[in-house]
């Protein structure tokens, strides 16, 4: 059997890696429990310089560019609207690296995604829930709660935080290994898309820092995107996504001002998509990078069985491994930074005593250039026109 990989997910992760893998000629099949790619709710998502250069790099960057909107900077406000400070964060970080930080929502990114695939409907399949996972000498088979069932060379789980792909691995380690659930709270958010608003620009986006609290706006090309977090204690229970927010969820912020003349209420109550969920993530939405982390990870991976796979088109499982220890040892230290970073953005945008907004200033001025000018691209995977940068990218 010839090398395939099997994607477990058909989120902005799943599907970029999809691309990635089809860019460096490697053969995959993804999987999506749910019945579409997008979902019918698809909330904001950034996108920093290390990924709209790789969209760049896949021929993506024009097509992203249509349904997206760079970001300037970020507003800072108290709950009375009264501005704390205001910054040109984004627009520097432009200039610095070449590529734009963009917003966009997910569900337009996931069809420009769609777009750079070829042959879909043999490669991308939705409905199939993940029942099982078998790994043989020369393959591993995945099989779903429909019946059907499919073999690979490897799986990848690109299934989110409650990963079915980490239940079953979990499931064939040593008992005791792995514990129960690794993932801790500490946050709870709520989520809304609305409509653009006179007084907020697009691309300039606004947090107001509460006690405990914070709630960010962010205006693309078609509409607001709004987060909010809410320190809660730290629990390790598990909290699904749900579409239902309530009135009392949302009365600690409703009064509070996006700017002098614009409320958070006159766009929620204008909202057309919402939910809520606990944070889980290791690395906090706050900056809008985890899927970006993501994002180089299956880049990185990619690398690492496409020279494997020049070598030899055959791997054996010890080869597997040792492609995957590389995988590791290279993005294990740099995810850690990304992880300290994004927590301690967080935390200082809802001290108590108020926003340490000098303290995230100059916390992200010291490490962020380096950390994106040190992001990885596909290496097998044609890039001759990568454009102009004031920070050389390493690689």
């Amino acid at each position: 059997m010839a090398f395939k990989v099997i994607i477990i997910g058909g989120g902005p992760v799943g599907l970029f890696l999809a691309n990635g893998l089809q860019a460096s000629n490697i053969d995959y099949l993804l999987f999506e429990k749910r019945s579409t790619i997008p979902p019918t709710t698809a909330f904001g998502i950034f996108l920093w310089p290390q990924v709209t250069r790789m969209m760049h790099q896949l021929g993506l960057l024009d097509k992203l560019r249509e349904v997206s909107h760079p970001m300037t900077g970020i507003i800072h406000s108290a709950p009375s609207g009264e501005q704390l400070s205001a910054d040109t964060i984004f627009s520097k970080t432009h200039q610095i690296h070449g590529y734009p930080v963009v917003v966009t929502d997910r569900g337009s990114l996931a069809n420009t995604l769609l777009s750079g695939l070829e042959d879909p409907e043999n490669h991308i399949f939705t409905k199939k829930q993940l029942n099982n996972i078998i790994p043989q000498e020369d393959k591993v088979t995945v099989e779903f709660t429909d019946g059907t069932s499919y073999d690979g060379s490897i799986v990848i789980g690109a299934d989110g935080i409650w990963s079915t792909v980490r239940d079953q691995i979990r499931q064939h380690a040593p008992k005791g290994l792995f514990p129960k659930n690794p993932y801790e709270a500490s946050y709870k958010g709520i989520f809304g898309r609305g409509p653009l608003v006179q007084g907020i620009t697009s691309g300039q986006g606004i947090e107001v820092h509460g006690d405990g609290w914070l709630i960010q706006a962010f205006p693309s090309q078609k509409e607001t995107h709004m987060f909010i977090y809410k320190r809660i204690p730290s629990t390790t229970t598990k909290i699904p996504f749900s579409p239902v927010v309530t009135d009392s969820d949302i009365a600690e912020f409703y009064d509070a001002q996006l700017t002098p003349e614009v409320s958070f209420r006159d766009i929620w109550d204008k909202r057309y998509a919402q939910g809520t969920a606990n944070y889980e993530e290791g690395i906090s939405p706050k900056q809008g990078v985890a899927a970006n982390v993501g994002m180089e990870a299956a880049a990185t991976l990619t690398n690492k069985l496409a020279t494997l796979l020049q070598s030899n088109p055959d791997p054996n499982t010890k080869d597997v491994n040792k492609a995957f220890s590389t995988y590791q040892s290279e993005l294990e230290g740099k995810v850690g930074v990304w992880q300290r970073l994004s927590r301690f953005n967080l935390e200082s945008a809802v001290d108590s005593s108020g926003p340490l907004l000098e303290a995230m200033s100059t916390n992200a001025a010291a490490r962020v250039p380096a950390m994106v000018s040190k992001s990885f691209k596909f290496e097998h995977v044609p890039f001759e026109q990568q454009y102009a940068n004031e920070l050389p990218w390493v690689y």
